[in-house]
Formats: C-alpha cells, structure tokens, sequence
C-alpha cells in the first residue's frame, strides 16, 4: 500500500517537472528563434536498470517499479516562422543550421538573429554576446550601414565586413539548452560540428519560435488533469491507511 503512495507522490513530482517545462515554452513563445522543449520521462524501474546496470538485483513482482522520473528534456527542432522586420541587422535561418556566438563559457550557438551593434562596433547578439565570423573572431561593422547577405556575408557601407559562422550538427537533439536563448555543444557533439552546407540566411527577417500557444495549453491542462488524479490516490490511500489504524486490530 505503501508503494502506491510512493508511486502517486512520484507521478505529482514529475507532472510538477513537466508543467515547469510547458510555462517555460508558453513564456517564451514571442522569442525569436525559441525551439519548444519536449519532456521525457521513464518508470523508476527501467531507470534503476539503466543507471546501475545490475537488473539482477531487481524482482519485478516486488521492485520498487511504481513511479516515474521525469528524465530531460529534448529540443523540437522544426523550423518556426519567418516574418519580416525590414531590419538590416536582422536575419532568419531556413535550414537546419545554428549561428555561432562568442560567451564567457566558450561558444555557443543560436537560430535567433536579432542583432545589434555592441560598444565596441560589434556585431552583437540582443543580449551582447559577439557573433562569431567564419575566422572565429567578431564581426567589426562600427557605425557604418551594415547589411548582410543571403550566404551570412555582412558589408558596411558596400564593403566586406566579414561573414556570419553558421554551423550544422550531426546530431542537434543533444545539443544542451541554457539560458539567453542559447544551446551549448558537448564535446562529443561538437565532433560532429561541420560549416553549414544546408542553411541560408534570410535578410531583414526573424524565425519565430515554434511553440504552438493552443497545443501547449492543451498540454498544461492534461497535466493539471493528471496531477489531480494522483492527488486522489494519495487521499484515497490516506483514508484507508486512517481506518485500518483505527478499526483493524481493534478489541470487540
């Protein structure tokens, strides 16, 4: 009976998890280049197995196999979008490519081309961090006028300023998401990094993010619903572990 408490209190925790994750999309729906996240999770005992690899140290008829984890999250890569701002400094991505950016924490990378020019006359991201050029240096545009092609090539005042570093994954699903609407690579997927063959730059246009307000909406409620749920369970098994104190070994 226990074990039914315990597996209702682990469903509550991960649809808790999960509805994080959903707000999270929700509030960053208007965010240029923002990619939902999708959340998985798994039954405590297929992630006892995998994580301490002895599945012979478990019973499934008397494992603890109720519950479930929320594991991670994955990022859905489908392409949002594409408006027009008449913006010089801005650009949409229409591939499977990402821009390279220069941060504290080593380079990362991001679909949202909503650029601006930082103190130093650099092409900058909205949040300040430097877009990277094809040499891996900033881009110096100063406070000429910038314009950028359709192959990332930016000019100022016609003449060659430099070139965006746009970058393609072998395996974008792993790429990890941090904040300031960027994705960090990890060495093994880094391996995997090649220059972008398969994306273009559209000029004077911003990818929209790819959240769906409805479905995700959807999604919250159906949460809500199952979190309910399991609010029920803990207080029916509540109320049958009251009465067995009070009535079960009782004296008549």
């Amino acid at each position: 009976m226990l074990q039914g408490l315990y597996t209702a209190a682990t469903g509550m925790m991960a649809v808790e998890a999960r509805q994080d994750i959903i707000a999270n999309n929700i509030t960053n729906a208007g965010t240029p280049g923002f990619k939902r996240h999708t959340p998985v999770q798994m039954g405590f005992y297929e992630v006892f197995v995998n994580q301490m690899r002895t599945p012979a140290f478990f019973n499934q008829d008397t494992a603890p196999g109720g519950g479930v984890k929320l594991l991670e999250s994955f990022p859905n890569l489908a392409g949002g979008a594409l408006v027009t701002t008449a913006n010089p400094l801005n650009v949409g991505l229409q591939g499977p490519g990402f821009i390279a950016v220069a941060t504290e924490r080593g380079d990362r990378y991001t679909r949202n081309g909503e650029f601006t020019i930082d103190a130093n006359g650099d092409l900058a991201t909205a949040t300040g961090y430097k877009v990277q050029g094809a040499g891996g240096g900033p881009i110096a545009v100063g406070g000429g006028l910038a314009e950028i092609a359709p192959d990332g090539s930016v000019t100022v005042n016609g003449a060659i300023a430099g070139q965006i570093r746009l970058v393609e994954f072998e395996q974008p699903a792993r790429l990890l998401r941090e904040g300031d609407n960027l994705f960090a690579a990890s060495d093994a997927v880094r391996q995997g990094m090649t220059p972008a063959t398969k994306t273009q730059v559209a000029p004077e246009q911003l990818e929209m993010s790819n959240v769906s307000i409805p479905q995700e909406m959807v999604n919250m409620m159906l949460g809500m619903r199952a979190y309910e749920a399991n609010q029920r369970v803990i207080q029916a098994f509540d109320s049958t572990l009251e009465r067995l104190i009070e009535q079960v070994g009782t004296p008549v």
